[in-house]
């Protein structure tokens, strides 16, 4: 029967955080369909990555391992996933929300006249059909879709909306050739960005905004917060657009769109675009001195007073009991 297919991303060598929900999720969405659970890895030199995946619950790997694919284009990888596709035949195949596989997912879907959803944060199964969710609006609309039967479908999911996969039996690992496909792109150098602040993979976030006052109340107070409980810190867009903070820090439906498991919202007031960025957090904590704020509709806990007395308290109180 059709099952899941799961599109392996790599960071240093080891499966992305991403892809490990999405091998958790994924064995629960084939055992709906009554299918197995495979997966795909595509680069060049991926036989470690090909092993992970096989350990945290795909049954077969396929690994697509091509010095042509050493880095990433359009033609190659969609040529190399779909010679897996071609192989599992899945009914569903899952990928992250990232922005290289919004390009693969919508140029894979449209070569296999394939249903599409992105940014997903709900899947499941019912009578063999495939149904999704996907926010949008700031979080105040819920997208529901549903896929007929029959056809596949390639969901991209939206970061943190799944448990990860745990490791146990592993499976087998079965390699595929890159078909011939013309590459119309040459990628002739990849450079980070100086100073990129990952904000979308932390589990945890600490926002400051512009009930902080200033730049200086700003970096007295929320890096020190972030420290303590291991996280990182992200900032509103009105103190970026006042120049407190560069802007790989902003979160907001302007900046970065997270969903880490803990968000606290240090003197936010709660725009709707900032909300549209953070609302899917597991647990947010806000600290705001007006009790009318609107970041208080959709925070779990919520501390009203003033963030100058409050953080550096807190701060403190996590620091001795984590011992940081």
């Amino acid at each position: 029967m059709p099952g899941v297919l799961v599109y392996i991303e790599q960071i240093d060598g080891a499966v992305a955080g991403i892809s490990r929900e999405l091998l958790g999720k994924g064995k629960e969405l084939a055992a709906a369909l009554d299918g197995p659970l495979s997966a795909v890895v595509v680069g060049q030199g991926v036989a470690e990555v090909a092993r992970q995946a096989a350990a945290l619950g795909a049954e077969t790997v396929y690994s697509v391992d091509d010095p042509r694919l050493a880095r990433y284009t359009t033609d190659g990888y969609v040529a190399a996933v779909r010679a897996a596709v071609d192989a599992a035949q899945p009914a569903l195949i899952l990928g992250g929300s990232g922005f290289q596989l919004r390009d693969l997912g919508a140029a894979l879907a449209a070569d296999l006249d394939a249903g599409l959803v992105v940014d997903a944060t709900a899947l499941q199964v019912e009578d063999g059909a495939v149904s999704a969710v996907r926010p949008s609006h700031g979080g105040n609309v819920l997208n529901h879709y549903r896929f007929a039967a029959g056809r596949p479908v390639v969901a991209l999911v939206r970061k943190q909306s799944f448990a990860p996969a745990q490791e146990g039996s592993a499976g087998s690992v079965q390699s595929l050739s890159l078909p011939e496909v013309t590459i119309r792109t040459e990628v002739t150098s990849v450079a980070p960005k100086t100073g990129a602040v990952n904000l979308t993979d932390a589990a945890i976030i600490v926002t400051g905004g512009r009930g902080l006052g200033d730049k200086e109340s700003y970096y007295r107070l929320i890096p020190p917060l972030a420290e303590a409980v291991g996280g990182a810190y992200g900032a509103s867009r009105a103190i970026v657009d006042a120049g407190w903070v560069p802007y790989e820090h902003q979160v907001g439906q302007t900046g970065k769109t997270v969903s880490p498991k803990l968000y606290i919202a240090c003197g936010v007031s709660g725009a709707i675009q900032h909300l549209a960025g953070m609302r899917t957090s597991r647990t947010i904590v806000a600290i705001n001195k007006d009790p009318e704020a609107p970041i208080f509709r959709v925070a779990t806990y919520g501390i009203v007073g003033d963030v100058q007395e409050i953080v550096p308290l807190l701060t403190h109180e996590l620091k001795s009991r984590l011992g940081r």
